[in-house]
């Protein structure tokens, strides 16, 4: 075996490998059932997923983000989300912190992973409606058989801009990136930044403009009444903003992409 063949398969144990699927396919339609049936007998199948918006490469990249180092060392994850491959960009499989990653190279790889992968190789495909079924399946089989390297082409990840958040010496400005089942806004403020620009100095935080604020961080969702709105830091580490036992991105018309702002003041 040679050295770039062990390395394609390093990670991948001995016993039946683990899948994930993250898609926009919803289980009502028959593409989800299609492809766990196709691997059955392959890899055990665990759907992260299928309920990620229509078309939406960036909370399907933000939800597997959040869910794959859960799963053991080895794992192959599959996000299935406006996953069309072209010659341009293909169908690829990515080795990143010893989880194996199938998708499209159209630059989501660099959204999806904080440093470059050790390696992405493109997988030969054929064009057709719902091609990327027999794509996918194809990829497990590689990998699991150790041949991955005899059946994919060397490939350079393709990248795509991180959306970031602007700070100054007082001020940050990001912006919802994830909007959960209960209408809890997830911002793309972590709380290092937070803390490195706010340096303990007292803050507002704004929702859609200058009228709607809130001044304390919480520990918990149960730290305020009802209805009262609230920001914490959730179990990622980043800005989240909610109602509790309410829906904020109802009650605020909160969406993904809007702005939040957090002013720090220099006065207790």
């Amino acid at each position: 075996m040679t050295k770039q063949k062990h390395r394609a398969n390093a990670y991948i144990c001995i016993c039946m490998a683990v899948v994930t699927i993250t898609s926009d396919w919803n289980k009502r339609d028959y593409y989800a059932a299609a492809l766990e049936g196709k691997l059955l007998g392959v890899a055990r199948v665990f759907e992260i997923t299928h309920h990620i918006n229509p078309f939406d490469v960036r909370m399907g990249v933000f939800v597997l983000k959040q869910a794959y180092r859960n799963f053991p060392v080895g794992s192959i994850h599959i996000l299935a989300v406006q996953a069309m491959a072209t010659d341009q960009m293909p169908m690829s499989v990515a080795l990143y912190e010893g989880h194996y990653f199938i998708t499209v190279n159209d630059g989501r790889f660099s959204l999806l992973f904080d440093n470059r992968p050790d390696w992405v190789r493109a997988i030969v495909h054929r064009e057709g409606t719902f091609s990327e079924l027999e794509t996918y399946v194809k990829a497990v089989k590689a990998l699991v058989e150790g041949v991955l390297e005899e059946r994919t082409l060397s490939a350079e990840m393709k990248t795509e801009a991180r959306p970031a958040p602007v700070a100054e010496n007082d001020y940050i400005m990001g912006q919802v990136v994830y909007i959960d089942s209960y209408g809890n806004a997830v911002t793309n403020i972590t709380r290092s930044l937070f803390e490195k620009i706010g340096g303990g100095r007292v803050f507002s935080i704004f929702l859609q403009g200058p009228y709607t604020r809130i001044s304390t961080l919480s520990e918990q969702y149960a730290g305020v009444r009802p209805g009262q709105l609230l920001a914490l830091f959730n179990s990622t580490d980043f800005l989240e903003l909610a109602v509790f036992m309410g829906n904020l991105a109802v009650l605020e018309n909160i969406a993904v992409y809007d702005e939040v702002q957090i002013q720090f003041y220099n006065y207790g």
